[in-house]
């Protein structure tokens, strides 16, 4: 029986283990998500004046690129809301892949002070966001042969960057004030 007993609670600790895995990531993974709905919903202003963002947009939010669907009515489709939460995603985990170098490069003093770090991770990861959105943009149906590369590019430079003040700032804000 101690055998027995043994066993027992060694899989009852790695259980255990595994299960405050799981729960951490799915608040990680809740509040990463959130972040991304709530920068991709509330930068709908921001789709009015950038054009080229916006008819890519539509397309990929399941539209057409040419229809005159108003920019608050893309941001309700799933599709939108998906990408949304996906991006979010995807900056908490680059934000957790780019904080141990930076970290280890002494840019983090750890005692919550400003740091360069807190505005370096949201370049690093605006920047390769955008030159990836752009080659995804360059390559769909939503391209026109009179759109400037240089001027898509800055579109989507400034509708991520919004999107990211807005997704972590206001959170930030809120936490902090």
């Amino acid at each position: 029986m101690p055998v027995l007993d043994f066993v027992v609670g060694v899989l009852s600790i790695i259980l255990y283990i595994l299960l405050l895995f799981v729960l951490s990531l799915g608040i990680w993974l809740g509040i990463t998500g959130g972040i991304g709905l709530l920068g991709g919903v509330l930068s709908v202003p921001v789709l009015y004046v950038l054009p080229d963002v916006r008819r890519f947009l539509i397309e990929a939010s399941g539209g057409q690129p040419d229809d005159e669907t108003p920019s608050w009515r893309v941001v309700l489709r799933p599709r939108y809301l998906l990408l949304s939460v996906a991006f979010g995603i995807i900056y908490g985990f680059s934000f957790l892949a780019l904080f141990i170098p930076f970290s280890r490069l002494g840019l983090f003093p750890g005692r919550g002070e400003p740091t360069l770090s807190v505005a370096l991770l949201p370049a690093v990861f605006i920047t390769a966001s955008a030159l990836f959105a752009y080659g995804v943009h360059r390559h769909s149906s939503a391209w026109t042969g009179t759109a400037s590369r240089r001027s898509v590019l800055v579109q989507w430079v400034v509708f991520l960057s919004v999107v990211v003040i807005i997704g972590t700032g206001l959170p930030y804000a809120y936490l902090f004030r």
